[in-house]
């Protein structure tokens, strides 16, 4: 089922070109959705419209929250029921959104939308754009889905890598170097401003404990590493360092978790929250946000730490090196390392200084490099680009 409510600010006839960002998605998304909800209002003033088609099963109440935070982004949300890998309605469905937009655009976001817009190409004649957002996932469909855009992105006008390490693996599959480019991700740095201190975010979340309050944010699956995460706070406890650990998200690993902090005895210094709407009293509630990601692109999760002023520790994953220099910006710790996790978390529990001095490097780090206006003005620059293209 398609929103088929009238958009008269947006007509076919309208001079500006129209993008359509294409994602497939279930549950209440991932990261990437920060960066596609809040596109849309950027792009006017850079000389385009544009939408968001989210593909979604019909039963998946997730949907509801992304148009909600679509609403409150100022993003129109298009809902297209996906009813599966042989659901051969939706090439019709999003072609007759295509002409309905008279889209000139096609903006995917992952492996499936990969192939949808080459499908659809073939009934309306549009560009096509992607953003290789990371693979995260080992699992034989995940490399089948890699397997997939490897073939389709051979065909596109462009590819948008959002981390070096992204950019490297587009080289290897035989993208050639005019039709990718690298554009890190990057957030809206007035949104993501502290407001209240790390006292008043912890009386409104009403939380009362003593010690270094350490965050976790994301997705509950494996590649995320909250079990070595919860395993070197119980290794710090043992060693007399005084320390909670707080994880926002939901996942598979929801079980798997809980029964390790029982296990460990933490229960009275790890806590699952289960997903949160919006991070941002739990960053600023925090002394310390900490990556234990064993693969990533590059997280906006932690871009929001650095913005609102919590010092992160994180693995050296994918883009990160790159966004944090240890010892200035943060601390960076070997992927999987476990002694090496302990050590930065005792090392910024006992120094609040350097934990200050990293916080305000981190915001001017965000401010000077990843200003989420800067970002989309490189965006349009793509867009320009495809656009003035004869092939």
């Amino acid at each position: 089922m398609l929103n088929d409510q009238p958009d008269t600010d947006e007509r076919p006839g309208d001079a500006q070109p129209f993008v359509l960002h294409v994602r497939t998605v279930t549950g209440f998304g991932g990261g990437p959705e920060k960066t596609i909800l809040n596109s849309p209002r950027h792009l006017p003033v850079l000389g385009y419209r544009s939408s968001c088609a989210y593909l979604h099963p019909a039963d998946d109440p997730g949907i509801d929250l992304l148009r909600q935070k679509a609403e409150d982004a100022g993003a129109e949300l298009i809902s297209v029921v996906d009813s599966g890998a042989l659901d051969t309605s939706l090439v019709a469905k999003l072609a007759a959104v295509c002409q309905q937009r008279n889209v000139k655009i096609w903006h995917a976001h992952d492996d499936k939308t990969n192939l949808l817009g080459l499908l659809v190409r073939r009934r309306w004649p549009m560009k096509l754009v992607t953003t290789a957002h990371g693979w995260v996932s080992k699992s034989w469909k995940a490399s089948l889905h890699q397997t997939v855009s490897r073939f389709c992105l051979r065909f596109y006008d462009m590819t948008i890598a959002v981390s070096p390490d992204i950019d490297d693996c587009l080289q290897a599959w035989g993208i050639d170097q005019k039709r990718r480019c690298l554009i890190e991700n990057a957030i809206d740095t007035d949104a993501f401003r502290r407001r209240f201190t790390r006292e008043e975010a912890r009386d409104k979340l009403n939380l009362r404990t003593s010690g270094l309050v350490l965050a976790g944010l994301g997705r509950l699956e494996p590649e995320k590493g909250f079990d070595r995460l919860i395993a070197a706070v119980g290794d710090c406890v043992s060693r007399g360092i005084a320390v909670t650990l707080l994880i926002g998200g939901d996942g598979s690993e929801l079980g798997s978790l809980r029964n390790q902090v029982a296990r460990l005895g933490l229960a009275d210094r790890v806590s699952l929250l289960g997903h949160l709407s919006d991070p941002r009293l739990l960053l600023q509630a925090a002394d310390v946000f900490v990556l234990s990601s064993l693969r990533e692109g590059l997280p906006n999760v932690v871009l929001e730490a650095m913005a609102l002023e919590t010092p992160v520790i994180s693995t050296r994953v994918a883009g990160i090196p790159r966004l944090i220099e240890s010892g200035e910006h943060g601390l960076l710790i070997d992927i999987g390392d476990h002694q090496q996790m302990v050590a930065a978390i005792g090392q910024l529990e006992a120094d609040k200084e350097m934990r200050q001095l990293f916080a305000l490097h981190a915001r001017k780090r965000i401010e000077d490099r990843y200003d989420f206006k800067k970002r989309m003005q490189k965006v349009a620059s793509v867009y320009d680009q495809v656009l003035s293209r004869g092939d």
